[in-house]
């Protein structure tokens, strides 16, 4: 790895964590209410102006805009994300609390799809015209027209209430040991939604690919050179691969955005729903925080698909190929 391609990403990487802290903060800013309403709630009619203004002038939010936002990003850059409104914790601790429960879902989701879409694209893709061809494409829109919330309501009408035999929010129960099993258990219908209304377009996606290089001249020739067919597939997945890899770093950050839904439906203690309970709040310095936190982690997330495309294209690593 070159050490002007890692530098380049971090790079990137870094501008991006600063455009969405800034259209953040300044979506934050045009939000209606006031900070006397966001500490206080239904109590804040009760202060009087002097009161509200002291308030403001405790976080800064007298001063311009501008100004409220480079205090805020400084603070940020001593690792201090501020105090949530409605708790009266440090915003780092509360979020740290829920990060575990969210890459355990994302983790375990990624990885189905990604294994799910390889063995089926692949399968589909290498058969043209044939019934998994057929199939594959008429299963992926189906699958990927379906809303997260609809099918979620649907498992838990049946798994949960019907049959009993899956728990229907939460990541462990009231009371229980709070072993891997337990949280296994909660997992797995939230993650089934998600593995099933994703893996149809990925392994889609990958299936066409396939398709467009199979179709190509250089594979033509090498038939006709009598190169063996493993070594002509090979070649296949090698280059289909590449757009492929592409396609789940593009669509990494309405993945997550996906997963505010299913978090929230099956109450399972992610940041996605501390983020909508944030929001109903209205506490800002969570808000904030949250979204914050979530960019860092799309921000890596793309990171790992860069070093896994690096690694695969040679044209990448030549300096050739930028995505």
């Amino acid at each position: 790895m070159s050490v002007k391609w890692f530098g380049k990403r971090m790079v990137m990487g870094t501008i991006v964590l600063l455009v969405i802290s800034f259209l953040s903060f300044f979506i934050m800013h045009l939000a209606p209410g006031d900070p006397a309403t966001a500490f206080y709630g239904g109590n804040a009619q009760t202060l009087n102006t002097a009161e509200k203004e002291r308030i403001s002038r405790a976080f800064s939010l007298d001063r311009p805009v501008i100004e409220q936002y480079g205090l805020w990003l400084k603070e940020i850059l001593q690792g201090n994300l501020g105090y949530s409104s409605k708790e009266g914790r440090p915003v780092t601790v509360i979020l740290l609390e829920r990060l575990p429960n969210t890459l355990l879902l994302f983790g375990v989701t990624l990885f189905f799809i990604i294994i799910g879409s390889l063995w089926l694209g692949t399968v589909a893709g290498m058969q043209k015209g044939s019934l998994w061809d057929k199939g594959l494409s008429t299963i992926s829109i189906a699958t990927s027209s379906i809303p997260s919330f609809w099918l979620g309501i649907l498992f838990i009408s049946f798994f949960s209430v019907k049959l009993g035999i899956l728990p229907s929010s939460g990541t462990g129960e009231v009371g229980g040991d709070g072993g891997i099993l337990d949280k296994l258990r909660h997992l797995i219908m939230p993650a089934a939604v998600i593995i099933l209304t994703h893996t149809g377009i990925y392994a889609r996606f990958l299936q066409e690919s396939i398709k467009a290089e199979t179709s190509k001249y250089y594979v033509m020739v090498a038939k006709a050179n009598g190169v063996l067919e493993r070594e002509i597939r090979k070649g296949v997945l090698r280059n289909a691969s590449i757009p492929y890899l592409n396609y789940i770093g593009m669509t990494i950050p309405s993945f997550f955005g996906g997963s505010i839904i299913v978090e929230s439906l099956f109450s399972w203690a992610g940041l996605g729903q501390l983020l909508v309970k944030a929001v109903m709040m209205k506490d800002f310095p969570l808000i904030m925080g949250g979204i914050l936190f979530t960019g860092l982690l799309v921000v890596f997330s793309l990171f790992i698909i860069d070093l896994v495309m690096y690694a695969v294209d040679p044209k990448l690593r030549k300096g050739a190929y930028s995505r």
